[in-house]
């Protein structure tokens, strides 16, 4: 375990006698911060920038690939009920922790985290866009956070207030422990029917590619898919009864498959478009999703960059101060 108390990084001649060993734990732990800082900074700070300056589409119009939506969230189907409080949503997140204290020291551990693997569905004045949010940067405007003492959740929460805030630090810790006595806390993100939907990601019209096949490359499809039933493939098209498919019969079969294929072509292109929203394919485009307005989504990540800034200069600091004490500059 480390010897070097706190105080002696800022004198300079403890810095100076510092054993090689706490020294460049020091300064190794410096500068990581220092690039940490500066790389979540940049980050944040263009993914602001991004919220800022995109254009916004409208879905009907939108051009395939990097795009930006803005809409409200729209109930597909059966909606979502939220695990702990039984909340109906259209997407939920969670996230369950202990309470332990060892001596001095108190923490709070998480034992328990889930994400909504259903996508949830994003509507504008011109369509509806489906929302595939694996991998996506998600901030809710709904966050509950209450306490209990089991594993588990017993009831719902208490608090009508559909957007409660975490209390932070110490605060938390102290109302949790001695006001309350209770060892357990839960934090429920959601998404709910009509919140309004920031979303930047990589947008595609028709996804499976089915209206931009002609019948030709869908009769690989229709083959493929009868091939799964061989013995009634034999049964309509073995005109001579010997158990197999000569290259006559094949040819039926293919003219059969085009004509099917035709006429699932047709049948497809009266469907309305299905338009979806997924990551980004490129690793350095970011995929943001907020049920928040655009500005106090942009203000979020400004506030971060800053934040990290911040640290940036505080680690640096402190790194270039250890270098030059050691070294005597």
């Amino acid at each position: 375990m480390l010897s070097t108390d706190i105080a002696a990084l800022f004198c300079r001649e403890c810095v100076h006698n510092m054993p090689g060993w706490d020294f460049g734990f020091w300064l190794i732990l410096a500068m990581g911060g220092t690039l940490l800082c500066l790389s979540r900074c940049h980050r944040k700070f263009k993914r602001a920038r991004l919220i800022e300056d995109m254009p916004t589409s409208r879905i009907r119009s939108a051009s395939q690939g990097y795009t930006e939506l803005i809409g409200v969230a729209e109930l597909q189907g059966n909606p979502q009920l939220a695990p702990l409080s039984n909340t109906l949503c259209l997407w939920w997140r969670y996230t369950i922790e202990k309470y332990q204290s060892s001596g001095k020291s108190s923490h709070w551990v998480t034992v328990e985290n889930r994400t909504c693997s259903q996508p949830f569905y994003l509507k504008d004045t011109t369509g509806i866009c489906r929302v595939e949010h694996q991998g996506a940067d998600i901030s809710c405007h709904h966050r509950h956070t209450w306490y209990g003492n089991t594993r588990r959740p017993i009831g719902v929460p208490k608090s009508s207030d559909k957007t409660t805030h975490r209390r932070s630090g110490f605060l938390s810790l102290a109302t949790t422990r001695i006001s309350f006595g209770r060892s357990y806390r839960y934090t429920e993100h959601l998404i709910m029917e009509g919140d309004p939907l920031y979303t930047l990601g990589h947008f595609e019209t028709d996804s499976g590619g089915l209206r931009t096949l002609t019948p030709k490359q869908l009769i690989g499809n229709v083959l493929n898919e009868w091939k799964q039933d061989f013995s009634e493939l034999l049964a309509r098209f073995d005109k001579n009864g010997d158990g197999e498919l000569d290259l006559k019969e094949w040819q039926i079969v293919r003219d059969a498959a085009l004509k099917d294929a035709r006429r699932r072509q047709i049948k497809q292109s009266q469907q309305p478009a299905e338009h979806v929203l997924t990551q980004p394919q490129h690793k350095g485009l970011p995929f943001i999703i907020g049920s928040q307005e655009q500005q106090q989504l942009s203000k979020r990540f400004r506030r971060s960059a800053i934040f990290y800034s911040l640290g940036f200069f505080l680690a640096g600091s402190l790194a270039t101060w250890l270098a030059s004490s050691r070294l005597g500059f």
